[in-house]
């Protein structure tokens, strides 16, 4: 009976390029792989199609002839490492050549292994395997990284970004701001008597109207400038890159809209009978000698005439 790693790679085999311009050798090697269920051999006669091919297919490893006629092998493994989809699919090169120097040529431009072939059909599958298990592993690991990153970066409850990488984006676009000369804006935006909202009906409920805001925040804040945040409590921030005065008011209105029309029940809130925000919004053109966080007090302080003035309303200075 199959062991539980031999039956997964059956159902998902590795993928296995060969370029190669000799249809013989494609033929041989084909017989050779024929009975590995674990591997699927995939055939590239043209090399000037190699690249392409291989950034479709996404193999787990590139058998790669050394002599083409219409591009050198070289020269391929050295685009394989220039594309940002192939540069870490493991490379074998495949030659007829047997000596030094080629061999370290080959390493040097980043092969990953070399076969003088024909190669013995023991040692050619178990240098696919080894290449193509190193290959799956490196992919499980980056996948993880990307994990750790994007959890590091974003607010538990809401899925928002964190505080932490907001003041990490509002650096960025003020320095790019400043050097392209465009207005950037900040919405700020806070949950009416939220403190009232949770004593009255719990944090879990709390919780889950965090969470439905941070939705409508983002429905209405949905544009690729736009880049919403959690401030902290039930405060929330929206970056705008390349927007001006009317524009941000636009939009401070839109997500207001969106948050009326959750209909979250308050009956301890002096603005409405629902849960309802309130927003300031701050717009500048910045030059060389402006500190970032003026445009941060001046959001703030729209953002507080807005509560003395009623609530669930949009400030401007």
């Amino acid at each position: 009976m199959p062991s539980d790693e031999v039956a997964e790679s059956t159902v998902n085999p590795f993928r296995i390029l060969l370029v190669d311009d000799q249809p013989m050798i494609h033929e041989a090697l084909r017989r050779m792989l024929a009975d590995a269920d674990d591997i699927e051999l995939h055939y590239c006669r043209e090399g000037t199609e190699a690249v392409k091919m291989a950034s479709d297919l996404h193999p787990s490893v590139i058998l790669q002839d050394l002599v083409m006629p219409d591009i050198d092998g070289l020269m391929l493994v050295k685009f394989y490492n220039a594309n940002e989809i192939t540069r870490d699919i493991p490379v074998i090169v495949l030659s007829s050549k047997e000596d030094a120097k080629t061999k370290a040529e080959a390493f040097s431009v980043g092969a990953n292994d070399y076969l003088v072939k024909l190669p013995d059909q023991i040692e050619l599958l178990a240098r696919i395997r080894y290449h193509a298990k190193a290959y799956a592993a490196l992919l499980e690991r980056n996948a993880a990284l990307k994990e750790l990153k994007l959890i590091s970066i974003t607010d538990g409850l809401t899925k928002l970004f964190n505080r932490r990488h907001f003041d990490e984006l509002f650096d960025v676009e003020w320095k790019r701001s400043i050097r392209e000369q465009h207005a950037i804006s900040l919405i700020m935006i806070d949950i009416d008597h939220f403190k009232q909202f949770n004593d009255n009906y719990g944090h879990q409920a709390g919780d889950d109207c965090l969470v439905e805001v941070a939705k409508a925040l983002q429905s209405a804040a949905k544009r690729p400038a736009d880049t919403a945040a959690r401030y902290g409590g039930e405060e929330f921030i929206v970056i705008l890159a390349n927007t001006d005065e009317k524009g941000a008011l636009t939009l401070a209105e839109n997500i207001r809209q969106a948050v009326v029309a959750l209909n979250i029940a308050h009956d301890h809130s002096s603005a409405a009978d629902h849960v309802t925000v309130s927003l300031g919004v701050a717009s500048e053109i910045p030059s060389t000698d402006s500190p970032a966080e003026r445009l941060l007090k001046a959001a703030d302080q729209a953002l507080y005439q807005a509560k003395e003035a009623g609530r669930n309303r949009t400030a401007i200075v």
